[in-house]
């Protein structure tokens, strides 16, 4: 009875599956006909109207593969998927999915068993969900099959570019153990281990049936140090020390110590190499004389600096703690139980379980995200007598305003281990940058930890019954998932850490000052007539980069300035320079640096899914080429996403002050997060959404040798989502026995994710051309256009889009399948071109269109000369009498001409044009971008083609069986049109075409326009030998050209426009000892992955030097694996 069932999943016969994975000798067995990917009725992937390629078990064994995520990767449509170190946010590490076509991972569905699975509990910086395929035991898995075209109209939302549907050996019987050892030849020691086994039994005469598995994984972690790519240009550098931003203007009374900290080396090659003589540089003194742990010792500049340019910060070389592949640690266990009730009916259940822990990189270092304010020592800058023997800027001073307080004011001889002090060798200077933990890094830490869960539970009863004189089929099931998914790191306690910047930290201490004194509010001397250091600062240093995210404060500053007993009785100093590790007295107590430290988790998320299934399947009437057959059926989807924040985000700081009335009272509140590293990375959501889908199939052969299929799906998910109807017909006409004609076209729809609609897009990072960060633009001698751009690298934060809608999609597929009998039998070839077009792509907002609203508000700001200041008085160190000194761009330019060095100095004011969301750097003269706040939007059109071409052949003689097999994908094109914001073309390179290319890393990421793979067997009795070479084509970078504009002279003598093709060749010799009897089978493999450690493409771009999205840097890797199979 099983093989009537339509929802059977059997394994197909090695003839069936020649042309389709690894090639094997055509067998003369009948060819079995299961339910393939695609469709709802029984048949052969070689039959089926839409393109399935099948990899079966042999094929996953023959690559060498220790995770699914090792099969997929491999896979000619492939492409753009993420694992890898450095290809994403950190929150993906450690997990694997699959991107068919490039189209998004959203754009794929995985499935188990042909039930849908629920998505990890993680998404990518491009707010793509996904199945995290490394959640799937390989032990248990039978073989993957690929439709690779739409699949909409009957799997529903998210079948967009197509399906991978991975089916489990729920008919396994008898016994098997396996071990595997996988080593990475450049990092000895450093290994891939399984440990599997999986047991499978019938009984009650072979009508209950019982599997289980279980699977264990551990990978070390390969440095890149180690990495095959790693070379004379590599360079992995961490900070160590930095001087900060040092507010040193001899015009506010500055008493700098510069014998120490100006760095007159640095400063004076930069000189010759035609740099700023307003850029000094500043050098921490302790890095000329301090030995790290490890015996190294810091460096001062780097390799990759613009002449010029160089900069005074302290650096140690941190290649063993960046990793190219993570530790992890993975658990699985998968089991199915069945049982055939009677000739008609039949119980199926399968359930698994995950869980792995994921080590990233960690070398014991801590930075927070932004800067906090450290103010001067007492009476640190000079009194002038022209100001009544003050100084503009001893409000800086620690203690300054105690008075407010009731208190007198602190000295220098109050607190003696103040680090900025000059007698501690410090700057003697207020000054802002982060706080730092780990400086000197001894050895790895296991703070940046990864852990993930995943259960899945699938149960249904199928069978058959009697309707209207026919037989008919039926399936119903129930399948419900949950993941789960906690990164944990160290971060800042920001409320701790900038007490302790100014001398009040620790468990034991208590600030004896007020919190909510108006400091900027104070007037300068005579009654304001001389300024104060806050009349210039305190709009840059108590700022709001983004909500929740503040520079410093102001309770925290209040506190410093109106207290007293800084580094007293409990109360201790965070010291950020190096003399915290050569002078005992400055030294950073462990006991308070685990008091602002606190490890947390930056993501908390749950998800579930729960899944009724339910079809009918049957004949209808008989057409001339066959049996008409349907398939009717309704599913109901339930599911619930669920963030929790840690309570640095939520509630985190809650009615801190944001301004005063005219009183110096506070009036106005907000939250700020009191998490140092962000703000807006963590949320609390608890989200659920339900869907309720009808569908149906039509198989209607209306002549004979023609397979008609014909598909429709209603999906409704309510709200603004609202209801799709995605409609498909395929057809497939065989006009002899060796020829198979097919093609499709279909239509199907994606529907935003949850995450995108509640939180937004994950922060990240990007380079596109900035109008406003030309310094002639800021003078107004240039218009902000695009033409005046000037490449930019902007942190990017998202943010909530709840009426962002649905994405379309339709597909088109035609091609041939050709397996040739007589003389030419084992032959096999084929052809498959396939088109996407899809519109209102759900795309993260290009940040030209996000800084806009800046963009207006510079032309309005532009036009008013009461805007304009000196660009050289913006610095903390600038020698004016004070900051932001006023100019007239027209009299400057009556004056000095208007190509002048004067006027182009005469800029717009950047406080003038502030926008809410975008954030440029302060107390600079740049106008650099830091943050901008993209969301998701529908906007463009993407068309992408190519044909996906197979070949082999398959022969035997006396000295065993032979295979041949080619599989190869070309993308003609992947066109993107009408995003708003690109008309400039992808990085502003006015190509709009990503076939061949990086694509921008953010609507698309690197797609090679080639990919192939050649694969060669030969079998003799025990003995069998694979040879694998897979190959990459050439493609474009498209960072080269902001890249070239923007990097050093040394970087840009490294770039290359062409990511070079890259070939590597897999071996692999097995043998199998049949031991008689009762003892079974045991197979003993050898193998080599990238046998001539081929190198990898140097990319002077990114954080890895090389393209993580396409390849693997751990270069050359041997394996030795044991089965023993007991049937």
């Amino acid at each position: 009875m099983r093989n009537l069932i339509p929802s059977s999943r059997r394994a197909i016969t090695l003839a069936v599956m020649a042309g389709l994975s690894l090639p094997v000798v055509a067998q003369d067995n009948p060819v079995e006909e299961v339910v393939v990917t695609g469709s709802y009725f029984r048949g052969s992937p070689l039959d089926a109207p839409s393109p399935v390629q099948v990899i079966d078990r042999s094929s996953i064994e023959a690559q060498g593969a220790a995770v699914i995520w090792d099969v997929i990767k491999n896979l000619e449509v492939n492409s753009g998927s993420i694992t890898n170190p450095g290809s994403d946010n950190g929150q993906v590490e450690g997990t694997a999915n699959v991107n068919l076509r490039n189209l998004g991972e959203n754009s794929t569905l995985t499935l188990i068993n042909g039930k849908r699975m629920v998505p990890a509990a993680a998404t990518t910086q491009s707010g793509g969900e996904f199945v995290d395929l490394n959640s799937i035991p390989l032990v248990m898995t039978d073989r993957v099959e690929v439709l690779t075209d739409g699949g909409s109209a009957l799997y529903g939302a998210d079948a967009v570019a197509g399906v991978v549907n991975i089916i489990m050996r729920n008919d396994f019987e008898g016994l098997e153990l396996y071990g595997d050892l996988q080593g990475v030849e450049q990092a000895s020691g450093a290994y891939d281990a399984t440990v599997s086994g999986i047991w499978g039994t019938s009984f009650n005469d072979g009508a209950t049936h019982l599997v289980l598995s279980a699977e264990r994984f551990e990978r070390d972690p390969v440095a890149v140090k180690d990495a095959n790519f790693y070379g004379p240009y590599s360079e992995f550098l961490g900070t160590v020390s930095t001087a900060g931003t040092l507010i040193n203007a001899p015009a506010f009374g500055a008493n700098f110590n510069a014998a120490q900290w100006l760095n007159t080396e640095i400063y004076t090659q930069n000189l010759a190499e035609g740099g700023n003589p307003a850029n000094y540089i500043y050098t921490d003194p302790g890095c000329y004389t301090t030995t790290l742990s490890n015996g190294s010792t810091p460096q001062i500049g780097r390799l990759r600096e613009d002449r010029g340019e160089k900069a005074g910060t302290c650096r140690a070389d941190t290649s063993e703690w960046n990793y190219v592949s993570n530790a992890t640690e993975r658990n699985a266990f998968a089991g199915s139980f069945n049982h055939q009730f009677n000739d008609t009916t039949e119980f199926y259940s399968f359930f698994s379980h995950s869980d792995s822990k994921t080590t990233r990189a960690d070398d014991g270092y801590n930075q927070s995200r932004g800067p906090t304010v450290f103010l001067a020592p007492p009476n640190a800058y000079i009194r002038n007598p022209a100001f009544g023997f003050n100084a503009i800027a001893q409000t800086m001073e620690l203690g300054f305003f105690a008075p407010a307080a009731g208190l007198t004011r602190p000295t220098l001889a109050d607190m003696p281990n103040m680090p900025l002090a000059a007698s501690n060798g410090g700057p003697n200077v207020a000054m802002y940058q982060g706080v730092r933990d780990g400086i000197d890094r001894t050895t790895g830490a296991a703070n940046n930890i990864t852990e993930t869960s995943t259960v899945s539970v699938q149960a249904g009863l199928k069978g058959e019954f009697e309707a209207f004189n026919r037989a008919m089929n039926f399936d119903v099931s129930y399948s419900w998932g949950g993941s789960s998914l906690e990164q944990q790191y160290k971060t800042f306690n920001r409320d701790r850490a900038e007490l302790a910047a100014n001398g009040l930290g620790g468990p034991n201490c208590t600030p004896n000052g007020i919190p909510d004194f108006d400091f900027a509010g104070q007037p300068g001397p005579f009654g304001g007539a001389v300024p104060q250091a806050w009349d210039f600062y305190s709009p840059g240093l108590v700022q709001t980069f983004f909500p929740g995210f503040v520079f410093t404060t102001r309770e925290n500053l209040s506190y410093a300035l109106t207290s007293n007993n800084q580094g007293q009785g409990g109360c201790m100093f965070y010291n950020p320079y190096l003399s915290q590790l050569s002078d005992p007295n400055l030294a950073n107590s462990r006991e308070l640096m685990d008091w602002m430290n606190v490890t947390v988790d930056r993501v908390d998320k749950r998800n579930k899914l729960a899944v009724f299934d339910a079809v009918v399947s049957g004949e209808l009437f008989e057409m001339k080429g066959g049996t008409a057959q349907f398939a009717v059926g309704g599913q109901y989807r339930e599911r619930n996403t669920k963030e929790e924040a840690s309570e640095l985000h939520y509630p985190g700081l809650q009615n801190r002050i944001l301004g005063y009335d005219e009183n110096g009272v506070p009036n106005e509140f907000h939250r700020v997060s009191n998490n140092f590293e962000c703000a807006m990375c963590a949320f609390n959501y608890n989200n659920t959404r339900t869907t309720k889908a009808a569908f149906m199939e039509l198989s209607l052969p209306f002549i004979e040798n023609v397979e008609t299929q014909v598909a429709l799906r209603f999906e409704d998910y309510g709200g603004q989502i609202g209801s799709e109807l995605s409609p498909k017909i395929a057809m497939s006409w065989r006009p002899t026995e060796d020829i198979l004609v097919r093609g499709s076209f279909s239509q199907s729809f994606r529907a935003p994710n949850i995450a995108i609609i509640e939180t937004g897009l994950q922060s990240s990072s990007y380079t596109f051309r900035d109008p406003i960060s030309n310094q002639a633009v800021r003078a107004g001698l240039l218009p902000p256009t695009d033409a005046n751009a000037e490449a930019e690298q902007t942190f990017t934060l998202g943010g909530p889009a709840p009426y962002v809608g649905n994405e379309y999609a339709n597909t088109y597929s035609i091609g041939f399948q050709w397996t040739p009998s007589g003389a030419l039998e084992g032959l096999t070839a084929g052809a498959d071109f396939w088109r996407f077009e899809v519109s209102d792509r759900v795309l993260p907002e290009p940040p030209i269109r996000a800084i806009q609203p800046e963009i207006e508000a510079f032309i309005a700001a532009s036009q008013d000369e009461s805007n304009y200041i000196l660009n050289d008085s913006i610095p903390a160190d600038s020698p004016y009498p004070s900051p932001y000194q006023a100019c007239s761009p027209s009299a400057t330019e009556a004056e000095f001409g208007r190509d002048s060095e004067e006027r182009l100095n005469c800029v717009v004011d950047p406080r003038s044009y502030y926008v809410n969301g975008i954030q440029r750097a302060f107390g600079v003269t740049t106008g650099d971008l830091i943050t901008t706040t993209l969301r998701a939007i529908n906007a463009g059109d993407i068309t992408a083609d190519g044909v996906d071409l197979s070949g082999g052949y398959s022969w035997s003689n006396d000295w065993g069986i032979f295979s041949a097999r080619l599989n190869y994908t070309h993308v003609r094109q992947y066109r993107l049109d009408n995003v708003p914001g690109l008309e400039r073309g992808l990085l502003d390179t006015y190509v709009f075409d990503a076939a061949g290319t990086t694509g921008d890393g953010n609507i698309v990421r690197s797609l090679p326009d080639n990919k192939g793979t050649l694969t060669l067997a030969w079998q003799r009795d025990a003995h069998g030998v694979s040879l694998i070479n897979r190959h990459i084509g050439s493609y474009r970078d498209l960072t080269y050209q902001t890249a070239f504009e923007t990097v050093s002279d040394f970087s840009r003598s490294l770039l290359d426009e062409k990511i070079d093709s890259y070939n590597t060749w897999d071996f692999q010799y097995r043998y199998s000892k049949d031991w008689g009897g009762r003892v079974g089978t045991t197979n003993f493999t050898l193998g080599v992955l990238d046998m001539f450690n081929a190198d990898i493409p140097y990319r002077e771009i990114g954080s890895l030097n090389y393209d993580t999205i396409v390849f693997d840097g751990r270069g050359r890797r041997l394996y030795a694996r044991v089965l023993w199979q007991i049937q």
